[in-house]
C-alpha cells in the first residue's frame, strides 16, 4: 500500500532533488524489504542506492553505465571518474565473530573463475548491513582475489596483520 502510495506521489509532477529522490528511492527499497521475499538482486539494488546517496552526500556524482559492465557506478569525484563495483555482504563466517566475508569471483558453467583486475575497475565498495555502513576498498586490496574477509571488530587475539579492518576504509 505505501508503495503504491510514494508512487502516485512521484507520478502526479511533484519534482523531487536528486538528494530526495535518491532517498525516496531508499525508502521504497526499505518498504520492498520488508514486505517481499528479498531476494539477492534486492540487496544489491539497496547496496547501489546507498551507495550513491552517500557519493552525493560526499559532493561526488554517481552514474550507471548503461550497458552490463564489470562496475556498477561511476562515481565523478570533481577530479577523476572511478569505475567501482558494488556488493552487499550479510554472510555469517562459521570460524570468526565479528568478520564478514565478501565473495568476488563468478564461475561460469563451465567452470571457469572470474576474479577482478586493476584494469577493469577502480574500487570496490561494499555495504555491510550488519554495521550500516559502506567501505571502499582500493584495488590493491581485491585485485585478483575470489574473497576478503573483512573485520568489523578487533580480532580476539589481537592480529593486526594481513586483517582488513572495515573501520579503514569507510566510505
Amino acid at each position: 500500500m505505501q508503495v503504491i502510495f510514494v508512487f502516485t506521489i512521484l507520478s502526479r509532477g511533484y519534482i523531487l532533488s536528486t538528494n530526495m529522490f535518491l532517498l525516496t528511492m531508499l525508502i521504497i527499497i526499505g518498504i520492498i524489504y520488508l514486505i517481499m521475499n528479498v531476494t539477492t538482486n534486492h540487496k544489491g539494488q539497496l547496496a547501489v542506492s546507498k551507495t550513491e546517496l552517500r557519493s552525493l552526500e560526499l559532493g561526488y556524482l554517481p552514474s550507471r553505465p548503461l550497458y552490463d559492465s564489470r562496475y556498477d557506478l561511476i562515481i565523478d569525484t570533481g577530479k577523476k571518474l572511478l569505475r567501482v563495483q558494488v556488493k552487499y555482504a550479510d554472510a555469517k563466517t562459521s570460524n570468526s565473530t565479528g568478520s564478514i566475508p565478501v565473495k568476488l569471483a563468478y564461475i561460469n558453467r563451465r567452470k571457469k573463475v572470474y576474479t577482478y583486475k586493476d584494469s577493469e575497475i577502480d574500487g570496490l565498495i561494499v555495504y555491510f548491513p550488519k554495521i550500516d555502513k559502506l567501505c571502499f576498498f582500493p584495488t590493491k586490496v581485491f585485485a585478483g582475489k575470489t574473497r576478503i574477509q573483512v573485520r568489523y571488530l578487533e580480532s580476539k587475539n589481537n592480529q593486526k596483520k594481513g586483517i582488513i579492518l572495515a573501520e579503514n576504509y569507510f566510505f
